[in-house]
């Protein structure tokens, strides 16, 4: 049943406009506003993405209904650096504060998105004998590498770049503080994937500009990627960012339980091969990586592909969605 509901809500033959009803409720644990979704069943703890909305997102709630429709009892926290776009230390103390207040009725799955990944390896690093297992989608094993691909590969996604640069900002020069008016970029933009063509989303960049003071206007232009220069400035500062509290490294090594990795091929933001290098830092692990096409960075999407690979990629789905189940 459970399979069965995942399938229907999940795969890339659903309404994403559409998701189950279900009993939610907000709450505060050790502080932090957590959402749950569900009143019985599997626990399930949801280690966020980077999104200024974290559970508000829509495709988040939706996800999170569906998973409670399945059968799970899910807990999704909003971790307040997430929310603010610049992940740090406090993210893990806070997502394991969390963790650690809550009344499992068992150990939970731990479910994480993106960079939440730093939160689920830290977690089932800290609490080996808490944590059920870990289901990964789309995250990495090295920082300082995703970031080069957030603002160099071809084909990523050229609205994440003005978060890259808020990380960053603090190796490059400026006399004013640009975030707000690129965090306002990304709420205008995100979630919209037609907005990824440069001819839709620079006519929106110039839009807010005209709120930005004179003297930071430029930055915040190329931040967003209106007018080239974002990695002339990048280059240098993330060379000197020090990203050991964002490294999964140290956690890896310690993660003892199941952990399905999974990746959609055509991830714009976070590359499959990142989850490949995780399956070979995770020696102690039961890793198991699934690389698919069905799925990309935000969600659920149709191949276009022959029918033989058609079949590959469903039954990639299933597995993943029985890792889900």
């Amino acid at each position: 049943m459970a399979l069965w509901t995942l399938a229907r809500w999940l795969g890339p033959w659903a309404d994403a406009t559409r998701a189950p009803v279900v009993p939610t409720r907000d709450t505060k644990v050790a502080g932090v506003r957590v959402r749950v979704y569900g009143e019985a069943g599997t626990p399930y703890l949801i280690a966020p993405g980077l999104h200024y909305a974290g559970p508000d997102d829509p495709r988040m709630d939706r996800f999170c209904r569906i998973l409670a429709a399945a059968g799970h009892h899910v807990a999704a926290p909003f971790v307040p650096s997430y929310l603010a776009l610049t992940p740090n230390a406090r993210a893990i103390e806070d997502f394991i504060r969390v963790f650690d207040a809550i009344d499992f009725d068992a150990p939970p799955v731990v479910f994480s998105i993106s960079f939440g990944s730093l939160l689920a390896f830290a977690l089932a690093a800290q609490r080996p004998d808490a944590v059920a297992r870990l289901v990964i989608f789309g995250g990495y094993a090295d920082f300082h590498a995703t970031m080069r691909y957030c603002l160099t590969a071809e084909g990523r996604d050229p609205l994440n770049q003005s978060v890259v640069l808020m990380n960053l900002l603090q190796h490059i020069a400026h006399t004013e503080d640009v975030s707000p008016h690129w965090r306002a970029f990304c709420e205008r933009t995100w979630g919209q994937p037609e907005l990824k063509a440069r001819e839709r989303f620079v006519p929106i960049a110039e839009e807010l500009a005209a709120q930005v003071p004179e003297s930071i206007r430029e930055l915040f232009l190329i931040g967003v990627g209106a007018v080239p220069g974002a990695w002339g400035l990048a280059e240098p500062a993330l060379a000197a960012f020090d990203a050991r509290d964002l490294d999964p490294s140290p956690y890896l090594p310690r993660v003892t339980c199941r952990v399905d990795l999974v990746h959609g091929a055509d991830d714009d933001v976070i590359p499959y091969t990142e989850s490949l290098a995780l399956a070979q830092r995770l020696p102690n692990a039961d890793a198991r990586v699934h690389i698919t096409g069905m799925y990309g960075h935000t969600g659920a999407h149709r191949p276009r592909v022959g029918a033989s690979v058609l079949a590959r990629e469903l039954r990639t789905m299933l597995r993943v969605l029985r890792a889900m189940s």
